[in-house]
């Protein structure tokens, strides 16, 4: 409905205003430069503010400057009023954005195209790259542990020759019951002493002792137990008991001492346990058939032999084609396989006097089964470490005779 203060534009003539006041059935129409228009009611429009918006997108460049006696004012008749407003406009016009007639022949532009347009660019600039669904506590799996020796706060001293504190890192998801000991060696046999134990939260680290200097020499042997699990569901890992040999050579050397993520000083660290090794003792979800450890090559893997000493490396790449496919627990049996076989052919042949197992140093798990082996199969036959300068620290020396 037209009223006053509505936009209108001519049926019969080009150009829009606004409706200032409406006398009976004539409307008073103010049009862009000034002029006030009576026109009759039926001969205006209301414009559409779509209609407008449209009218305005597709209007181009601005009119060229017209000069003074244009075809505007040639084609009005004279004396009209539209005469004048044809050249007022056409003057006033110069540069500004208005429904002038003439872009009335330019193509109008389709404003769903545009938006479609649009939203197509603004669609294309968006990252699809689809985000790594998150994985469930139960399904979260990272396990790692490490006893670090870490130079005391209070000292001024080079790592290798300041007092140590130990410390116990639980850098995964997985609480951890832990229990820490040292093995000594009595009259009436072996036992192990705690040092410290109880639980560490996953992500977190303890003080486990502050050794003096003097002390680390005496260290020799800790024997470690692990024990991961998490308050909801979870994958279950291993649960582990090893010794870890350390000896005094290592807390000496300044090269062993490097950087880490733990501690601002330099530390000597040992991995206990990592989700890298399959955990042979995890029960899994679905029964398998345990699978047969791999046999021993049957060629003796030596460093070298003589006539009083016969020497046999132990280590899986030694003594195995391939261990794809096999559990820690696999291999360790195939190792101590080597291990009989080689002790056995030694004691009937009756050559050497002694023979030397190359058993490396990690966790001292298989350091470990060997000794439990010497103890209940060959207790006549006497054994100790190996020299540190030929064979390095992780070596075990059985004397035959």
């Amino acid at each position: 409905m037209i009223k006053a203060g509505s936009r209108v534009k001519f049926i019969s003539d080009t150009g829009v205003g606004i409706v200032r006041s409406i006398k009976g059935n004539i409307a008073y129409v103010e049009v862009e430069d000034g002029f006030e228009i009576p026109a009759l009611i039926s001969d205006i429009v209301e414009v559409e503010i779509e209609e407008e918006n449209a009218a305005i997108v597709k209007i181009g460049p601005s009119d060229p400057k017209p000069s003074a006696g244009g075809a505007a004012s040639a084609t009005a008749p004279a004396g009209s009023p539209r005469k004048q407003k044809a050249t007022v406009r056409g003057l006033n016009n110069y540069g500004r954005v208005t429904l002038a007639d003439d872009y009335e022949d330019d193509e109008p532009i389709d404003l769903s195209k545009l938006r479609r347009s649009f939203a197509k660019s603004a669609e294309e600039q968006v990252d699809r790259t689809p985000a790594a669904p998150e994985k469930a506590p139960w399904e979260v799996t990272d396990y790692q542990v490490k006893l670090l020796f870490v130079p005391a706060p209070d000292t001024d001293k080079p790592a290798e020759a300041a007092d140590l504190e130990a410390w116990l890192v639980n850098d995964s998801s997985y609480t951890l019951f832990f229990n820490i000991a040292r093995r000594e060696q009595r009259a009436a046999g072996a036992y192990v002493r705690t040092i410290e134990s109880g639980t560490l939260n996953a992500d977190s680290k303890q003080k486990i002792k502050l050794y003096r200097r003097a002390e680390l020499a005496e260290i020799s042997t800790l024997h470690i137990s692990l024990l991961p699990y998490k308050p909801t569901a979870f994958v279950p890992r291993a649960v582990e008991a090893f010794d870890l040999e350390l000896h005094p050579l290592k807390f000496v050397r300044a090269s062993n001492f490097t950087e880490n993520d733990y501690f601002d000083a330099p530390a000597l660290e040992f991995i206990l346990a990592s989700s890298d090794e399959l955990s042979d003792n995890a029960a899994p979800v679905i029964p398998a058939t345990p699978a047969k450890p791999a046999a021993p090559k049957p060629a003796p893997a030596h460093k070298r032999s003589t006539r009083d000493e016969e020497v046999v490396d132990l280590h899986a790449e030694a003594i195995l084609d391939s261990t794809e496919g096999m559990s820690s627990g696999e291999i360790l049996q195939a190792q101590l396989a080597r291990f009989t076989v080689a002790l056995d052919g030694a004691v009937k042949s009756g050559h050497q006097r002694r023979i030397v197992f190359i058993h490396g140093v990690g966790k001292g798990k298989l350091r470990y089964e060997i000794e439990k082996l010497l103890k209940r199969n060959y207790a006549r036959l006497r054994y100790q470490d190996a020299s540190f300068a030929e064979y390095g620290y992780g070596a075990i020396m059985v004397f035959l005779k």
